[in-house]
């Protein structure tokens, strides 16, 4: 059995069964990854994958008990390698965010400014979270961190930490009706056709929930996850926008008016979500402390202390979140 191997059973899973895609995303063959696969189901005497003819369609039981197995071992791999590379040089790693575009956009700008300057030997990559219909699925990688703006859910492996609180505001074409009213109520709000985020996200959730109390049912023209199409589609005169203020506000030379509407919608919470098994070096704290001031070095000592996810919600019961 060799690592290479079990990473290669990881890209499979990772790319839905596709082995192509898994060579690619490895920048080797797809003949090559397919030989060391059967290569090592034949080591172990079992099938890891089902088969329809030339193609991978599933995973077997015993291939399902392999791979949460494999996932730990390459976990502890890259754990040792952050341990060594630590020990060797301080000023050398990688940094790995997963984001929503407006994150990306609208917060992390600052950060990744002060952390790339700091630390100029240290690669920093931002990459897309996945869609909302996967929200259950945060990565787990020894220099992964995610920021998402909706609620992850229980996960044994993860540390979840509070990021900030986030809001809506309306944004409408300059010329519109509601673009002088000043505090919009939702019904107000619901004599337009509405373009906002997809059913599920937490901040369509947060819509529906307060026009489902007053016995509204609004119509939702077009739902999308990026802010940035949904404002481009009220500039075309489709209906009005409900986005996260971190973007509904920025509406320089776009034809478009900004509302805030914290009257009639809750905030929401996001998240900084990373593996239990991370070894947090200097930098990595440094890097949460620049994007959220309250998670200090301190802090975050004091979390990874903690063995339960009761007790680590119990440290942030009296701190002041800021709102975005």
């Amino acid at each position: 059995m060799k690592l290479q191997q079990l990473k290669y059973l990881k890209a499979i899973r990772d790319n839905n069964l596709n082995v192509s895609a898994a060579a690619q995303s490895l920048f080797t063959t797809q003949p090559g990854v397919s030989k060391q696969v059967g290569l090592l189901e034949k080591e172990l005497g079992v099938r890891i994958f089902e088969r329809r003819g030339k193609n991978l369609s599933g995973v077997t039981p015993i291939g399902k008990r392999i791979l949460e197995q494999v996932e730990y071992m390459l976990t502890l791999e890259q754990k040792i390698k952050a341990l060594a590379s630590a020990h060797l040089d301080p000023s050398t790693g990688t940094l790995h965010i997963y984001t929503t575009h407006t994150i990306a956009r609208y917060l992390l700008p600052n950060s990744v400014s002060y952390f790339t300057r700091k630390y100029p030997n240290i690669t920093f990559h931002l990459r897309p979270t996945l869609p909302v219909q996967k929200k259950g699925v945060i990565s787990k990688g020894h220099s992964d961190f995610s920021i998402v703006a909706h609620d992850v859910g229980a996960d044994n492996d993860l540390i979840i930490l509070p990021a900030y609180r986030w809001t809506l505001g309306l944004i409408v074409p300059e010329k519109h009706p509601l673009a002088n009213v000043r505090k919009p109520t939702l019904r107000q709000l619901a004599e337009y056709p509405i373009l906002s985020y997809e059913q599920g996200s937490t901040g369509r959730g947060t819509q529906d929930e307060a026009f489902y109390k007053i016995g509204i049912k609004p119509n939702y023209f077009m739902t999308v996850m990026d802010a940035d199409v949904i404002k481009r589609y009220v500039q075309l005169g489709f209906g009005i926008g409900i986005i996260a203020t971190l973007a509904a506000r920025d509406t320089e030379n776009s034809g478009l008016a900004y509302t805030n509407l914290n009257h009639v919608f809750d905030p929401s919470n996001a998240w900084i979500c990373f593996s239990k098994d991370i070894l947090l070096q200097n930098y990595m704290y440094d890097f949460l402390m620049s994007f959220s001031p309250h998670l200090t070095k301190e802090l975050m000592e004091s979390v990874l202390l903690q063995n339960s996810n009761g007790k680590v919600d119990k440290l942030f019961e009296d701190l002041e979140l800021p709102i975005y």
